[in-house]
């Protein structure tokens, strides 16, 4: 197996070695990833701690380069967590005699998750280290066991059980380590090979509706393995721009009705023209109005890449109401930005009655040259009258002038 490894080593350094290095000069890069992983669990509760099953990591990267080798790092990816608990040798009293199995449980997790890193690799050489430090948004959408039974269980039948929600919804956070090797391979393409280690230190439970018991520690998982990516350089595309300071034309002097040689002409100054729009109409899907809501939003601010909105909608399903209301930010230039803002719904479609949710979101927002608006959003719905904290996503699609 060392030789093995050892020569596709080498295969990769020979294919670098002719590498024109395109690739440096190039500020953006996207692929995919695969990390094996081992995983584990830890349930501050339990009496019994598991111990570490095989995992997976998969996913999508979005690299921007900095300056001096440092880059920012986001995606979306999916991570199947596992932990083995000891078997367990019992012995049952029942029906006037002794009952003996043994039982094996498995924990099983699945999660969703969009991670911020922050990063440095080394601008030059055939083998170039790179690490990175950030955190992810998670998402769990499944925790259940599998329980395999053998012998005689007086309560059950031989075989395996599934016993947890197999559809199961609350939000974490992870802490995310990465240190590794990048190797060029050709003008564009890159292989990552990267050391990787996430800690999922914080979760909420969202069927609890007390807010002190929704957020704990007492649940956690970990994964150690290592990131296997190929990565695409994209071109450097000027960014595009709604508009432009622009220049009115100098005036010639019209000799044919006057002439004065000693009055100099003066070429006027730029025109500063507000770039971007500053007016959104907008159907969001799910999002902060939890069904559907029709929104307008309207920028109050806006200095260089930086813009500040507030927004206001409806919705109406049946006698049920709902009305987001909030502000946001936003950072980038012109057509694609990143946004993170905080709304107050005021509905009654959760608990059938009049009920204030607070609502933090992260979003993508494209507003294009043609018009036309999209919004993609991550989301968590905070019910102040029961404590409850859900997951959720918005989708928007709209007009902006």
């Amino acid at each position: 197996m060392k030789k093995v490894i050892s020569g596709l080593f080498l295969i990769i350094l020979s294919f670098s070695s002719f590498a024109q290095w395109q690739s440096d000069t190039l500020r953006r890069s996207t692929g995919f990833y695969i990390g094996p992983a081992i995983t584990g669990m830890i349930n501050k509760n339990d009496t019994v701690q598991p111990g570490p099953k095989f995992g997976l990591n998969i996913g999508y990267r979005y690299v921007n380069k900095l300056k001096y080798g440092f880059f920012i790092e986001s995606g979306i990816g999916i991570s199947w967590l596992g932990a083995n608990y000891p078997n367990q040798h019992l012995t049952v009293n029942a029906w006037g005699r002794d009952w003996t199995y043994d039982e094996q449980r498995k924990a099983n997790q699945l999660y969703a998750n969009v991670p911020f890193l922050v990063g440095y690799k080394m601008p030059k050489g055939k083998v170039r280290f790179q690490t990175s430090l950030g955190i992810s948004f998670n998402i769990k959408y499944s925790d259940f066991f599998k329980i395999t039974t053998t012998g005689e269980d007086p309560y059950g039948l031989p075989g395996t059980q599934i016993t947890g929600d197999e559809v199961s919804f609350g939000t974490g956070f992870s802490g995310i380590f990465k240190a590794g090797i990048s190797i060029p391979l050709k003008d564009r393409l890159t292989i990552d090979i990267l050391p990787s280690i996430r800690y999922n230190f914080m979760s909420t439970m969202p069927e609890s509706f007390d807010f002190r018991k929704c957020v704990t520690t007492d649940f956690q998982n970990w994964s150690a393995g290592i990131d296997i990516s190929l990565m695409w350089a994209l071109d450097n595309n000027p960014p595009q721009t709604i508009e432009e300071a622009v220049a009115k034309k100098e005036i010639a002097p019209d000799y044919t009705f006057q002439y004065n040689p000693d009055e100099p002409v003066i070429p006027e100054k730029k025109k500063n023209v507000k770039k971007g729009y500053y007016n959104f109409f907008y159907f969001e899907a799910l999002g902060s109005g939890l069904t559907y809501s029709f929104n307008y939003e309207r920028t109050i601010i806006r200095k260089n890449s930086f813009s500040l909105q507030a927004r206001g909608g409806y919705g109406f399903i049946g006698n049920m109401y709902s009305f987001p209301v909030g502000v946001n930010v936003t950072f980038g230039h012109a057509t694609q930005k990143f946004e993170a803002g905080i709304n107050s719904t005021f509905e009654s479609v959760l608990l059938e009655k009049f009920n204030v949710n607070i609502v933090p979101e992260l979003a993508y927002r494209l507003e294009a040259k043609n018009h036309f608006f999209l919004r993609l959003a991550m989301m968590s719905h905070y019910v102040t009258t029961t404590g409850e904290i859900m997951p959720g996503i918005g989708v928007s699609v709209g007009g902006c002038f």
